[in-house]
């Protein structure tokens, strides 16, 4: 039977571009084989698609758990194509006032499964996406509904860097229309290199328009180290990870006492496994944005369950470690500068003698960097080394500033603006460049964004990053005196590349970028809660318009400005303060009640 041509039919009046794209395309992507129950199945290069035993059962059970989560109201988006059982399946159970969508990578695909089973009873009733990621993402940003993302793992593997660049297209359009204001806890680490990203992440924040609750946990940094004076190890690593663990409870009654849209924690957050578990209960979304090589600092391994959310800054084989180790979402957001802090500046003379240099290196010991740095001294430029943890870099000591001192964020950029030639040389644990090579450290950012020009090492994920002509990159330590020698004697090509990157890191790197993308993505999962948030759909104005708002509500919005965000409690708030000396309205004493359960079922402690 020519399945092919009638599916097409179907096809024809709303889709004439792709029927047409489909007849021209050849197929043949998947390998269509027999179920052990009779219907079509199917494989690609040995690995199977849809179920080799009954794909039409595997199809239903998928559905069911996506309907969980899919509401009215929702336009579901289906990553992953196959053979469409699971999307047949969806068809048949949508919820009422729902629509449905199918993102289609490659055309060949689609004819494979149009030619193999009969779908004309339902094919029309699908909103069908095609073309290039960027196309596509324009296609569905206007929608008119809210994007429910639902990724059959089977098929959708065969195209996952297109649906990633769908997904990051879709990302920066949706950060362009935020309009919401959300209520976001943050959640810093004790100490360490995150809590200045965490300080810049509150920042970034605010600056968006969020109210931002900013958990400050370096202020126990004193009573921290206090337990580094344990003449045991394994006493003085009891004491510390208790007090941490005291830290989170401290985090709990700061959640109860004002609970938030989102908790966003940084890298080392003082935030446990129970904790975590315990917010989840209580409906809490949680975040994680863990700015470590994760190969280095591998605590994740324990806490990849706990959060919600987890935004990296590796890609590849830190996905699939994090997802392994239980991790539900996990997501690419690399770092980034602040340009309020990370400037160019005018530096005094005095401050170009103190902090000024033919070549300069910022940062901590590690191994590879007292390993390469010593063969990059030399009589023909000045050198200063700024930094702590170089302790026995012998050969260093000469250069080494303020005695390996822990320098704080102003001295840095005064740094960054009175050297040359920075050196940026990412961290390793073997002697020389990072073989793995896939992070892109704060440095690179913050350098760029102080107009400041930098020798770094190459970086898989600079394509995404930097252009060739706004970044000087070396891929042997060899390479780099030669490189100084040339740039040294170049100052109007250094002030040329280093411009140039400066007006990347401000178009597309700055924290208030991150922050944007961040909510982006949990929006774009989460588009019921944050993402309605996000979209401004909980503003005074936009819910007092709704068509199915009832006049008494529509009456109570009125009390507020059209933009303003407006939950339960907040309309609760305004009864209460308008109440006094008056009889209530029902409505009002039903708002009330409603409030009430509210409280009561959000306490956490």
């Amino acid at each position: 039977m020519n399945y092919l041509a009638q599916n097409l039919e179907g096809l024809r009046e709303r889709y004439p571009a792709l029927v047409q794209a489909v007849r021209e395309n050849p197929g043949g992507l998947l390998t269509i084989v027999p179920s052990r129950e009779g219907s079509p199945s199917a494989t690609h290069e040995g690995r199977w698609v849809h179920s080799g035993y009954d794909p039409c059962r595997e199809a239903q059970a998928w559905a069911e758990a996506q309907l969980l989560e899919w509401k009215a109201g929702e336009l579901g988006v289906v990553l992953g194509v196959g053979l469409l059982y699971h999307v047949e399946a969806l068809i048949a159970r949508k919820p009422q006032g729902a629509r449905l969508a199918v993102v289609v990578p490659n055309v060949a695909a689609f004819k494979d499964a149009a030619s193999t089973r009969p779908m004309e009873a339902w094919i029309n009733r699908v909103e069908w996406v095609w073309g290039m990621p960027v196309v596509m993402a324009e296609q569905l940003a206007t929608k008119s509904a809210p994007l429910r993302f639902m990724t059959y793992g089977p098929a959708a593997y065969l195209h996952a860097d297109t649906h990633r660049d769908l997904e990051a297209e879709l990302r920066r359009i949706v950060a362009a229309k935020q309009g919401g204001r959300l209520h976001v806890t943050v959640v810093g680490p004790i100490y360490g290199g995150s809590l200045p990203i965490a300080r810049h992440t509150v920042a970034a924040l605010e600056s968006l328009g969020h109210r931002v609750s900013w958990l400050d946990q370096s202020l126990h940094q004193a009573s921290y180290e206090q337990f580094a004076s344990c003449r045991e190890p394994r006493h003085r690593l009891t004491m510390q990870s208790r007090f941490a663990d005291l830290l989170s409870l401290g985090v709990i009654t700061s959640l109860a006492e004002d609970p938030p849209d989102l908790v966003l924690a940084l890298a080392q957050a003082p935030l446990n496994l129970a904790v975590l578990e315990h917010l989840r209960k209580k409906k809490f979304l949680t975040a994680m944005w863990f700015v470590e090589n994760y190969r280095h600092l591998t605590y994740w391994q324990q806490l990849a369950g706990g959060y919600d959310y987890w935004f990296v800054i590796q890609q590849a084989s830190c996905f699939e470690a994090l997802k392994r180790a239980g991790a539900r979402q996990v997501h690419y957001l690399p770092m980034a500068a602040d340009p309020a802090l990370h400037r160019p500046l005018e530096l005094s003379e005095a401050e170009q003698v103190e902090y000024g240099a033919d070549v300069s290196f910022v940062g901590a010991g590690y191994a590879n960097r007292r390993t390469v740095l010593p063969g990059w001294l030399s009589k023909d430029w000045s050198f200063k080394l700024w930094g702590n943890e170089w302790d026995g870099a012998d050969g260093l000591t000469s250069v080494l500033q303020r005695g390996g001192a822990r320098i704080d964020t102003e001295t840095c950029i005064k740094v960054f603006n009175a050297t040359a030639v920075n050196l940026n040389l990412h961290s390793c644990a073997g002697e020389g460049l990072d073989p793995e090579a896939d992070f892109v450290n704060p440095r690179t950012f913050e350098l760029a964004a102080c107009g400041a020009f930098q020798l770094v090492d190459e970086r898989s994920l600079f394509p995404d990053l930097f252009a060739p002509k706004e970044m000087v990159r070396f891929t042997s330590v060899a390479d780099v005196p030669s490189l100084t020698h040339t740039w040294l004697a170049d100052s109007s090509g250094r002030r040329e590349v280093a411009a140039a990157a400066r007006r990347r890191v401000l178009a597309q790197h700055t924290y208030t970028h991150r922050m944007s993308e961040l909510l982006a993505v949990i929006g774009m999962h989460q588009p019921d809660r944050i993402g309605a948030m996000v979209r401004g759909d909980r503003n005074a104005g936009v819910l007092g318009q709704r068509a199915d708002a009832p006049p008494e509500l529509a009456a109570l919005l009125r009390r507020f400005l059209p933009g303003q965000r407006v939950e339960l409690k907040d309309v609760a708030a305004q009864i209460k303060a308008k109440g006094a000396g008056r009889e209530l309205a029902r409505e009002e004493l039903l708002i009330l009640m409603l409030d009430s359960y509210r409280a009561e079922t959000r306490d956490l402690v």
